[in-house]
């Protein structure tokens, strides 16, 4: 059985990596570096101490995400600040010695000497039910399109954006959802479970990837683009 030991997670500002990585915690999931950019960690020090409240449908319950940097101090977990360039992410990452990468909302594509740095895989969180809606906004295109039908996808990282393998897909119906920051919130909640199966499934060595169909795929940039 493959020995999960040291954790590195990937991500930026937004739900979409804050949520997942936190319900990893919750979970009792132990994260041994959370890598951030530059360009993140700037932003991240200027933002408010917490994201503004997320409304959730017609509940009137809210909810709110701490930022990565507030996670980390929380939970005594260091922060590898990454240039935006990434000239210098692999070396970074390779003294971290991880075992697997689970990457989620991440700017930036990553080179092979990072996604093949860890033994055990390098994984990113999609909020879609790949290979729909591949590419940077699809959250934003999914509303747009008013699906009944959303969900995460979590796959391999490999030299094409959002192209891996799935290794995990978690669907949700959005007839309820009533804007994108409520669908976004609802799918990290989404996502953080299925990172969680992920871990679980590596752990007792009993993953079992899905080469993505490129008959049904579909890509959308950015909004506006």
């Amino acid at each position: 059985m493959p020995a999960v030991e040291n954790i590195v997670f990937i991500g930026s500002a937004g739900v979409l990596s804050e949520i997942p990585l936190r319900v990893l915690l919750q979970q009792g999931i132990e994260i041994g570096a959370i890598a951030i950019l530059d360009s993140t960690r700037q932003q991240l020090e200027q933002k408010p101490a917490t994201l503004a409240d997320i409304r959730v449908g017609d509940d009137e319950s809210l909810s709110s995400s701490a930022s990565l940097l507030e996670i980390a101090e929380q939970y005594g977990i260091d922060i590898i600040v990454l240039d935006d360039q990434l000239s210098n992410a692999a070396t970074i990452l390779n003294a971290s010695q991880p075992d697997l990468i689970l990457m989620s909302c991440f700017p930036r594509k990553l080179p092979a000497s990072i996604y093949q740095l860890p033994m055990l895989g390098c994984f990113n969180l999609h909020p879609s039910l790949l290979p729909q809606y591949r590419g940077p906004s699809p959250v934003h295109w999914q509303c747009e399109h008013k699906v009944a039908q959303s969900g995460v996808s979590v796959h391999q990282v490999n030299a094409e954006f959002d192209q891996g393998d799935i290794a995990i897909q978690k669907h949700i119906s959005t007839r309820h959802c009533v804007n994108k920051r409520e669908l976004a919130y609802k799918l990290s909640l989404l996502g953080g479970e299925a990172l969680v199966e992920l871990v679980d499934a590596v752990a007792k060595d009993n993953l079992t990837l899905t080469p993505q169909s490129e008959a049904v795929a579909s890509y959308y940039g950015f909004p506006g683009g």
